[in-house]
């Protein structure tokens, strides 16, 4: 068959005995991401503003309503520059 069908399949392991916890070469095998990063309450914020904007945008020009539209573009412009301005200080906060 194929090159998937040779490949032995990876367990993860608990080690035998009253030691409950998973051992650091098991868990550094099955890691699936590398690290986390925190993202800062602000710049959820930003994102949550700017998808909630582009949703006034969208339902204003749907409803033919100008002002919807234009109240949900200040909303995302708005959003947008919350989430980029809170991600420039964490990454600088960082570095430092």
């Amino acid at each position: 068959m194929g090159k998937l069908a040779e490949d032995p399949i990876k367990t993860l392991t608990i080690p035998a005995g009253n030691d409950k916890r998973i051992s650091n070469a098991a868990c550094e095998r099955t890691a699936l991401s590398a690290k986390k990063i925190q993202m800062p309450g602000a710049a959820r914020a930003g994102i949550g503003l700017l998808i909630m904007g582009a949703i006034l945008v969208g339902l204003g020009q749907y409803l033919g309503r100008d002002a919807l539209s234009l109240y949900g573009l200040i909303m995302a412009a708005s959003g947008f520059a919350l989430y980029m301005i809170a991600s420039i200080i964490a990454r600088r906060k960082v570095r430092s």
